[in-house]
Formats: structure tokens, C-alpha cells, sequence
């Protein structure tokens, strides 16, 4: 070959090499350059940033540990993509709004250059590893419910906080006459921002719960258990339910409470299939409305609910309540008749006190029998494999001493016990009991760390997510009469507290 032919072919070889390279140079990079995620409910937005082979994750800003799972399967995802390239989930393209995935099961994002050229992602969700014991004000107001609260009950339901509300407004006067009782339901993904649920009563004009109704799941089913109607006529017209008494109108139950609902909105009015029965006799249903017990402490335990206490009404005046019932199913109850083991002598304590399973047990720990007074309150510790023979656990607990309207959380063999009211050394002084204690065998307790401004309340909401507790609201003023009773000049509390588990 000729020298001129070579150097025509080494120049057409230069070509190609250049040409190749030119290309490589110009392929742009395809990927995601910075992003966020906001968790459903919330004001807080999390920065999302790409982490080695094909990971978007919030390495430097770690998810809250109290933001609960269902907040994170309906969050809103923004992201911002390399020149000329375009995010794709589930094959639409993400726009500069974002899109809403469910960030606890690896979304996946793929990008997509102007070249062709594509870079997939899968979102990776850091939390905060923990928090550090002890307790935090999470709101001073309740963000979406009612201002004049009267009653309130929360639970968790499908992954999410429901609370049944009782409040009032007044459209002339003070009377019941004069007020319409509002019976609300609202749920929450964080405990914080609260939406009300218009939910329904089939085949009536009626409303759910009343007045100490509880609110509490049950093998996947939300109850509305009892409850008073007396402040003032519901929605549909229908009056509070008062009677002539010695100084004029006073209340009284009329019948046995109860609600079902599979999804939340829909309620199933449960009198007309309900029965009871105590000593093998089924109870007539026009005598069911005594075992109705406003302010009951409510608590599933193995394969059963178990209801116990609360108040009742005679001679026109709140009275305590000594009944506890036990269902499998919601409709069919049965009225336990309760005993002390090796003890005839000794009553469970019936008003004010808090029932809960805890290490396969039921447990009993403070509150009252009959009437407050030094005599009558219960400071020892019972437990029960049935609901109806109970044991001493203990005489007296150690932490604290005549401590009524608390409210217990139990979780993985650890019991918070929030507020409530104590009982004077004099027998007559009451006031707020300004701790959370802490147990791990329901006899010992310690009082965790909470702020000075910290004030305990009595009656308070609670809801177990996740690793976190939650305490909403309560009556912040100091309880009156012989039974303690809430009444119409109690004011509920507008706080909400919450702390991690451990």
C-alpha cells in the first residue's frame, strides 16, 4: 500500500475514534438531582436525595418518629430530574406537584433522558432511630374539632386515630331547651389535624354514643359503647333525655347504647339484636338500660371485651356503677358476677379505675368503691384470668396512693399510667395528679420526665401507633360531689401529648 493510501486510512480511522468520542461526550447524565416527601397530613417536608446505585432516600432528614405508617402510604413525593429528563411512576409522568405513593413499600421512580437513556430509583424511607423517653406537647389546641367539648374518646381503627366527640352549642340560652348536643366523629393520620367523618345510622334518625361512651376496637369492627344524651336535643330533634327531679329537670339513662361499624362511616344500631343475660336469664330490653354505665373502663382481653364500672343513675343523681360485662361478638353480653379471691369481703374498685390486659391477665389498678373517702380507695392491685375471680397482686402499689380518673396504656409488657386525681393525706383535698408512671409488673411504679408546665388531667383520651402513646384532652378541673362525676362545669382540656415507647 502506498504511503498516500495510508495516511488516508489512518485519517479515516481518526475519524471514527473522534467521532465516538464526540458522541459519549455529549450523552447527557439521566437521573434525579433532589426531591422531598411530605407524609400525608403533615407540614413538615422531608429532603430526598439519590444514595448510591438507584436508591432516593432521606439519608440527612429522617423521617419523625412519631409519623405514623398511614401518613407514609398516602405521601406526596416532588422531585426534580436532570436537563431535559422526565420521572415516570407507575409509567405517568410526575409533574412539578409530585405524586402521592406509599412510601412503606419502595415506590419505585424511573427516569427518562431526551436520548432515550433511563435510570430507574427505588425510594428508601430513613426514620428517626428512636426518641428519648419522656413526654411532649404535640398541641395546646385540638386543630379541626369543636370548641366546647363535653366528652371525647379516641382509638385507633384501620391505621388511623378515630375520636368521638360530644360538645354543645347554644343558639338562645343555657337550658337544654335552648342547646343542641352534637355526637361527632373525627379521625386523624397524625393525632394532630382532625377531619370529621359524616358518618351514618341505618334504618334511623340517629346519632352514635352520648355523654362517657367509649370508643374502642374490636376484632377489626369499631363499637360505640353507652353513653348519656342530656345536655341538650341531637341533629335529628330528638330531646335530652331529662325527668322531673327534687330541683327540676334531671338525667336520666333510657336504654342500652351500642354501635357497630366495619369501615368506620357506616353504623349499625345494635339495641334491637342485642341480649343480655346475668345468672343464665336473659335481661328484658326494656331493663337493659342499667348495665348503659357512662365513663365505664372498656378493654379487649383474648377473645372477649370486657366493660367495667363507670356510673349509673338513681333518685335522679349519678351514682357508681358495679357492673362488669364480657361479649365475644358485640351483641351478646353476659354480666360477670365479680369475686375476690380468699377475700368475700373485698370489692374491686369500681369508679375511676383502669382496667387493661397486660402478660395475658387483666389488671386493676386505682380508683374508688361506692364514694370517695380515705376508706373507699383503692390502692392495691388486682388481676384476673376471666374477668370474674379476682386476686391481691398486691396490697399497695408502690409510686403513688389514692389516685382515681387515670388513664392506662399498656405495650410490649411495658404500662404508661397518665394524670388522674389524687386523694388528700386529710381525706378531703383534691387535686390533679401531675405525673405519667411507668411499670413493667403493674406493682412498681417510676414517674417519667415531663415538662414543668406539664398538668395532669382527669378522664384523658389516650391511642397507642406505632412506637408512639398519645393523650388527648381530659377534665382539667378539679372533680366535685361524693362520685366525682363529670358534670356540665368540667372543663375539657384542649392538650395533646405524646412520648415513645420504651
Amino acid at each position: 500500500m502506498s504511503v498516500k493510501n495510508l495516511f488516508i486510512v489512518a485519517l479515516a480511522c481518526a475519524g471514527i475514534v473522534f467521532s465516538s468520542c464526540s458522541k459519549e461526550e455529549e450523552e447527557p447524565v439521566v437521573g434525579i438531582v433532589s426531591g422531598s416527601i411530605t407524609p400525608l397530613g403533615s407540614s413538615i417536608t422531608y429532603k430526598l436525595e439519590p444514595r448510591g446505585a438507584g436508591v432516593l432516600e432521606n439519608t440527612n432528614d429522617s423521617v419523625a418518629w412519631d409519623v405514623t405508617d398511614v401518613a407514609l402510604s398516602e405521601a406526596t413525593v416532588k422531585l426534580d430530574p436532570t436537563l431535559d429528563a422526565t420521572i415516570f411512576y407507575n409509567n405517568q409522568p410526575v409533574g412539578a406537584q409530585g405524586v402521592v405513593v406509599n412510601a412503606t413499600s419502595g415506590a419505585s421512580f424511573t427516569v427518562k433522558g431526551s436520548s432515550g437513556k433511563t435510570m430507574a430509583y427505588t425510594l428508601n424511607i430513613v426514620r428517626a432511630k428512636g426518641a428519648e423517653m419522656g413526654f411532649k406537647k404535640k398541641a395546646s389546641l385540638f386543630n379541626g374539632l369543636p370548641s366546647k367539648i363535653a366528652w371525647m374518646d379516641v382509638t385507633v381503627f384501620k391505621g388511623k386515630f378515630y375520636a368521638l366527640v360530644i360538645s354543645t352549642k347554644s343558639a338562645t340560652g343555657k337550658s337544654p331547651d335552648d342547646m343542641e348536643e352534637l355526637y361527632q366523629l373525627f379521625n386523624s393520620v397524625d393525632g394532630l389535624a382532625w377531619s370529621e367523618v359524616p358518618y351514618t345510622v341505618s334504618g334511623a334518625k340517629d346519632v352514635i354514643g352520648g355523654e362517657g361512651a367509649r370508643l374502642v376496637t374490636f376484632k377489626d369492627k369499631l363499637y360505640v359503647l353507652g353513653g348519656m344524651r342530656t345536655l341538650g336535643k341531637d341533629k335529628f330533634g330528638n330531646p335530652a333525655e331529662l325527668e322531673d327531679g327534687w330541683t327540676g329537670p334531671s338525667p336520666v339513662i333510657k336504654q342500652w347504647r351500642s354501635y357497630v361499624s366495619t369501615d368506620g362511616t357506616s353504623f349499625e344500631a345494635l339495641l334491637s339484636k342485642t341480649k343480655i343475660k346475668k345468672n343464665g336469664k336473659e335481661v328484658a330490653e326494656e331493663a337493659m338500660y342499667a348495665y348503659n354505665n357512662p365513663y365505664a373502663t372498656v378493654t379487649p382481653f383474648g377473645d372477649k371485651l370486657y366493660v367495667h364500672g363507670g356510673y349509673t343513675i338513681g333518685f335522679g343523681m349519678m351514682q357508681g356503677s358495679s357492673n362488669t360485662l364480657s361479649t365475644s361478638d358485640g351483641i351478646n353480653w353476659e354480666v360477670l358476677t365479680t369475686t375476690v379471691a380468699d377475700d368475700a369481703k373485698l370489692t374491686i374498685p369500681t369508679i375511676g379505675t383502669n382496667m387493661f390486659a397486660f402478660k395475658d391477665k387483666l389488671y386493676m389498678i386505682g380508683g374508688f368503691s361506692s364514694y370517695i373517702s380515705p376508706k373507699n380507695m383503692k390502692n392495691g392491685v388486682f388481676s384476673s384470668t376471666d374477668g370474674t375471680t379476682w386476686k391481691v397482686v398486691a396490697e399497695d402499689v408502690d409510686g403513688f396512693k389514692n389516685l382515681y380518673q387515670s388513664k392506662a396504656v399498656v405495650n410490649n409488657n411495658i404500662i404508661y399510667l397518665f394524670g388522674g386525681e389524687t386523694l388528700g393525706e386529710d381525706g378531703k383535698t383534691r387535686g390533679p395528679s401531675n405525673f405519667v408512671y411507668r411499670s413493667t409488673d403493674a406493682i412498681h411504679w417510676t414517674p417519667l420526665v415531663v415538662p414543668k408546665s406539664f398538668t395532669g388531667t382527669r378522664c384523658a383520651s389516650s391511642a397507642l401507633m406505632g412506637q408512639a402513646v398519645w393523650f388527648f384532652g381530659g377534665y382539667n378541673t378539679v372533680s366535685q360531689g361524693y362520685y366525682a362525676e363529670p358534670t356540665v362545669n368540667d372543663i375539657y382540656g384542649s392538650d395533646t401529648w405524646n412520648a415513645i415507647f420504651k
